[in-house]
């Protein structure tokens, strides 16, 4: 895995701490999963428009 580095807003940041601290889940694992679902959805439309 490599690391990189993204700027999130304050916000952002609250509710992802609080996501993590309530799932028991690191904050990068959930930013890897809802990335991962994100590209998956964008996958789909694709195939849907064409």
């Amino acid at each position: 895995m490599k690391r990189i580095n993204h700027h999130l807003t304050e916000k952002q940041i609250k509710k992802l701490k609080a996501q993590s601290k309530k799932s028991g889940l690191s904050a990068s694992e959930i930013i890897r999963r809802a990335l991962d679902e994100y590209l998956e959805r964008l996958k789909e439309m694709e195939r849907t428009t064409k």
